[in-house]
Order: structure tokens, then C-alpha cells, then sequence
């Protein structure tokens, strides 16, 4: 390899031949067919990567093909007459898939193959499972008896059978197409990068409703009317001011305020009730100060006068 770099959503690897390789493409086709259907398992990917690949390729006048091989393929089930029509029918669709798309038969040397029961890469794909009875499995596979005679001794042991059915005949089912370079040809591979799924967004966590604790009581104090001299909030001995006070009223107003927005922010209509609420204790402040205000003005200029007297 000479050097491996990233195309927006593809690897690139580009390396020279130092003697005959080959590039592999494979796509699938359904039971007892022999026409291509691109949507069917990974045949989306693999024909991308295809195209990508062929792209490069017509460019690239380093690139020197010796030979295209496509070989069709069918699962080891059913008449064996059959299968050899239906693995030759389907190396012959995607010839003329490749044909259509790319020109590949005027522009390379372009061959088929078939292969009627591929018991190899059901052995393989076996070997790799975790299927029910796979040891049984295998000494069937890798016996001297004929295909059907195979097929018959497999489908004898039905758990392990239906396994096969649904996971390793399948992907047998399929044509393969293999790209042979001359030596000496720089050949460039692209490869789709696979993007992990987005994680799914956490469930949204149920919201429990708190009862709303009783409102504290006002603590506001009246003021004493006899006072004479200037009104001064001192603090007690803990360093907070008496109740009576105007900080203090608003200092207990605030407060109520901070308690009904917490419990009260879900709901509009406790939203509007809580600012109807702060307007009313503001102006409840103001006013308290006001008159505190009032109070300390006619203390101060009735000590002023009675100075003045003396």
C-alpha cells in the first residue's frame, strides 16, 4: 500500500501490484432468482462502493486491467439441474448490469463463471455460526454423498435446518465480481466510512407535581404613632432586624415571592396569580416605606422645632 487517506465519506487506499490481484465486489439475489435487486441486504453499499470504485478506475490511466471475472452463484438446495441454470442466469444479469452502467465488456475482458451448490461457503459460514447442532452440521457438509443426499440428511435434524434457511442460504445466493490487475498497475480502492447510529435521545424523565407549601404569615408591624424622634431599625443580637421593619417586610415578601416561583414555574396560571402577587407585595413595600418614610420626616422636624424652643 501506498498511502491510505479519506474522501468525504469514503477511505481511499492506493497501492501498487507487485503481481496479479484482484478487487471484489458481491451482491446478493433472492431464492429461484436471477434479477438484481439493489435494495436487497447490503446490495445498496456494495453497488456504491462499485461505482466509487469504477469512477476512480476509468480516470486513472495507471490503472491496468487484465481481466473481469463474474461468477454466479446459487445455495445448495433444490434440483441441482436447476441451480446450475439459475447460477449461470445470474452471472449473466449482472454482466449485463455492469455492461449497461459501465461499457466494462467493451473496455475489458469481461467473463462469466457458475457455480451450481457452493457447499464451501456454506461450511464456512456454518463453521462461523452459532447455529443448533453445528458439529452434526459440518460432518454432513464435509461428507463424500451426494448434493442431494446432503440436502436430505440436513433437512433429517429440522432446528438445525431452519437456521440455515433463514441464515446461511441466503447469503450463498449472490454473484461475485473479481477485478484482475496486469503487475505493476497503482490501483486505488474506496470504501465507504459505516457512521454509527445517533444514540437515541434520553425518555424525557415524568414531572411530579409538589404541593405548594402554606404562605408564610406577614410579620408587618404597625407603627406606633406616640413615637417621637427619629424612626432607626436596629438590628437584635443575631444581627437580623426586628419584623416590624421595612426591610425586613421586604426581605419576607421576597421570600414568599422565591417560593412560589419555584413550585409554580410548570404553570401559567401560577405564573400570572405569583406576578399579580409581587406587584401587590411591591406596592405593599412602597407604601410601607412611604409612610415609615413620613413618619421619620414629622419625628425629625418635630425634634427640630422643640430644639429650637429651648
Amino acid at each position: 500500500m501506498l498511502s491510505e487517506t479519506t474522501d468525504g465519506d469514503y477511505i481511499v487506499r492506493r497501492g501498487i501490484v507487485e503481481r496479479q490481484a484482484d478487487s471484489d465486489y458481491s451482491v446478493r439475489y433472492l431464492i429461484n432468482l436471477a434479477t438484481l435487486n439493489a435494495a436487497l441486504g447490503g446490495n445498496t453499499r456494495e453497488l456504491d462502493e462499485l461505482n466509487s470504485f469504477v469512477s476512480g478506475m476509468m480516470g486513472d490511466s495507471l490503472v491496468k486491467v487484465n481481466s473481469v471475472v463474474i461468477t454466479g452463484y446459487a445455495s445448495p438446495d433444490g434440483p441441482e439441474n436447476f441451480n446450475e441454470q439459475l447460477a449461470r442466469n445470474r452471472a449473466r444479469d449482472f454482466r449485463n448490469y455492469v455492461d449497461k452502467k459501465y461499457g466494462f465488456s467493451k473496455k475489458f475482458n469481461v467473463r462469466t463463471e457458475s457455480v451450481a451448490e457452493d457447499w464451501a461457503m456454506c461450511r464456512r459460514l456454518v463453521a462461523e455460526s452459532s447455529m443448533p447442532d453445528k458439529q452434526a452440521v459440518l460432518r454432513v457438509i464435509d461428507g463424500t454423498q451426494s448434493s442431494e443426499a446432503k440436502e436430505h440428511a440436513l433437512k433429517q435434524m429440522p432446528e438445525a435446518w431452519n437456521y440455515m434457511v433463514e441464515h446461511i442460504l441466503p447469503p450463498v445466493r449472490r454473484v461475485a465480481m473479481t477485478i484482475n490487475y496486469d503487475e505493476g498497475s497503482f490501483v486505488e480502492q474506496r470504501t465507504r466510512i459505516v457512521k454509527p447510529k445517533p444514540a437515541p435521545a434520553p425518555a424525557p424523565r415524568p414531572v411530579v407535581e409538589q404541593p405548594c407549601p402554606p404562605a408564610e404569615p406577614c410579620r408587618c408591624g404597625e407603627i406606633d404613632e406616640s413615637i417621637t424622634g427619629l424612626i432607626v431599625e436596629m438590628p437584635d443580637a443575631d444581627g437580623n432586624l426586628y419584623p416590624g421593619s421595612a426591610h425586613s417586610v421586604r426581605k419576607a415578601a421576597r421570600r414568599d415571592i422565591r417560593s412560589d416561583r419555584e413550585f409554580a414555574a410548570r404553570d401559567s396560571h401560577e405564573a400570572e396569580r405569583i406576578a399579580r402577587q409581587e406587584l401587590k407585595a411591591e406596592k405593599k413595600i412602597a407604601k410601607k416605606e412611604a409612610k415609615a418614610a413620613k413618619k421619620a420626616d414629622r419625628a425629625s422636624r418635630k425634634i427640630a422645632r422643640e430644639m429650637g424652643k429651648r
